[in-house]
């Protein structure tokens, strides 16, 4: 069948369950609100970002640093994506 025996029961439970829409928000992707930064920030960063294009993750973080606001180069990459 090109799946496990598993695959298809688990499948098979879910359709039967809740029908074609329980199935999309099982494989849907969900949202981890607790790795969220406030507004503030995110905003700071995202005008720093549309204003200077060219800076990376670092110089984004020195330039808003200036302004108080403080946060890890990896926490600006996941505010740009």
């Amino acid at each position: 069948m090109g799946y496990s025996c598993d695959t298809f029961y688990r499948i098979k439970h879910a359709y039967d369950a809740g029908g074609v829409e329980a199935l999309l928000e099982e494989n849907g992707r969900k949202h981890n609100h607790k790795n969220r930064v406030s507004e503030e920030i995110e905003s700071a960063f995202i005008s720093t970002a549309l204003e200077n294009p060219s800076f990376d993750q670092k110089r984004a973080r020195a330039e808003v640093r200036q302004r108080g606001i403080f946060i890890s180069v990896g926490g600006i990459g996941c505010i740009w994506l």
